[in-house]
């Protein structure tokens, strides 16, 4: 068969960026030094205007970190007009909290000094991410403007960003470990804070979103399973309740029957749920 195709582009080509280098960090045993990467999604350039961008932070509960993972499930949201950007952050192998917060902050700012090659509009940043990833979601919001978590480059740029969407986010790391259902990830929250969460109440709190909540957060789209064994949602009722008592615009979506890390998340009506949510408050 022999065919002539007269097409028109209804759509953009997408572009792929790996192995980014937003930061340098101590390696090993504080001896080497360590590359963070970031992947950027994004259309073919010559759009008309600068693009929204979604940071995005997979989980693994801080122990294990892989930022290309779920780049087939985030494809959605660069056809609908965001440029995705995935982080690594340093695991808690690596380094304690708040390194984590700090690498993912530092990630927003290099993004920003290099907005230009990205086509991103740097005033227009949502982050988002699932279980540890949806906890670094939310302490980036809530601390914006916070400097003393802005360290190394480019700190003539701000990590601030205009909303937050954490899917099933631990977080406050003693309710977690003691609500959830299993008791198989309890040691995930020692790893992460360098001490056990019952005997570090200041450890914990500054690890927790609902300390650093003011009536000036940004807008935030919570996405929680009701049968996740891992992060309770009572946690994400918790936090939704804290960020409304604020005056903070907040939407909490409840997926009947999802249990942590299920594929009901990756379905076309949660991507059409935030990217509503983004459309409404990246204006």
């Amino acid at each position: 068969m022999k065919k002539v195709l007269h097409l028109s582009t209804s759509r953009p080509g997408l572009w792929q960026d790996t192995n980014v280098t937003y930061a340098q960090v101590p390696g090993w045993l504080g001896h080497t030094t360590m590359d963070l990467q970031l992947t950027v999604l994004r259309q073919f350039e010559g759009q008309p205007h600068a693009l929204p961008a979604i940071f995005w932070f997979g989980g693994g509960g801080w122990m294990a970190v892989d930022h290309n993972v779920h780049l087939p499930n985030l494809v959605d949201f660069v056809r609908a007009g965001f440029v995705v950007v995935s982080v690594q952050y340093r695991n808690s192998n690596q380094a304690v909290w708040p390194a984590q917060l700090t690498d993912a902050k530092a990630a927003i700012r290099y993004i920003k000094a290099h907005a230009d090659k990205y086509q991103i509009d740097p005033e227009r940043l949502a982050v988002m991410g699932e279980s540890a990833g949806g906890h670094l979601a939310s302490m980036l919001a809530v601390t914006n403007g916070q400097k003393q978590f802005d360290v190394g480059d480019y700190l003539d740029q701000s990590s601030v960003v205009q909303a937050a969407i954490p899917w099933y986010g631990v977080v406050k790391p003693l309710s977690a470990k003691q609500n959830s259902a299993s008791s198989d990830f309890d040691f995930v929250y020692r790893n992460l804070l360098g001490g056990e969460p019952e005997d570090n109440p200041e450890l914990v709190a500054q690890a927790d979103p609902h300390t650093f909540i003011t009536d000036s957060t940004v807008p935030f789209l919570l996405l929680h399973g009701t049968e996740d064994e891992v992060v309770p949602v009572d946690d994400s009722r918790s936090l939704y309740d804290d960020l409304i008592s604020h005056g903070v615009e907040a939407d909490l979506y409840e997926l009947q029957g999802a249990q942590h890390m299920d594929e009901l998340f990756m379905q076309p009506e949660i991507a059409k749920i935030i990217i509503d949510f983004l459309n409404t408050h990246l204006k």
